[in-house]
């Protein structure tokens, strides 16, 4: 069986690895998101990093809710869409960095193609506000492309 989706690599962010695809380029009905970096604690005490990863997980969803119900991302659905943030908690030490995964899939209204430059102008203005507004903000971690 072949492949039938698009998988776009984006370069323009320096402390993550991003890429954009959807998982059929004939009938486009969702896109997806996938941000990746290791993780560096920035705090030596005793954290509850259980509580950190929940409140990053929350502040993403809430934050994209909040984009899609505005007119300029009427093409998604504000209602379909999944979230799926994963660091191991357990492995989480001062000194030790940890891989962050996260996979956003949107749905889609109409079918939109993901190497559409309109697509791509939407999914970046997301990507952006996401990194910048939650996971350059938080005081817990520092992100990097790399493990060391």
């Amino acid at each position: 069986m072949s492949k039938t989706g698009k998988e776009i690599k984006i370069t323009s962010f320096k402390n993550y690895n991003v890429v954009i695809g959807s998982t059929n380029n004939k009938n486009c009905k969702a896109n997806y998101i996938n941000i990746s970096a290791w993780a560096d604690p920035q705090i030596d005490d005793e954290v509850s990093y259980n509580r950190v990863i929940r409140d990053i997980n929350k502040k993403i969803k809430q934050s994209l809710f909040n984009l899609l119900t505005t007119h300029d991302y009427e093409d998604f659905s504000e209602d379909k869409t999944i979230v799926d943030l994963d660091i191991r908690e357990s492995g989480i030490r001062y000194g030790k960095r940890s891989f962050i995964n996260c996979e956003i899939t949107l749905f889609l209204n109409s079918e939109i193609q993901v190497n559409s430059e309109y697509m791509k102008l939407m999914l970046d203005k997301i990507i952006d506000n996401l990194i910048n507004s939650i996971l350059e903000q938080n005081k817990s971690f520092k992100f990097y492309k790399k493990k060391k």
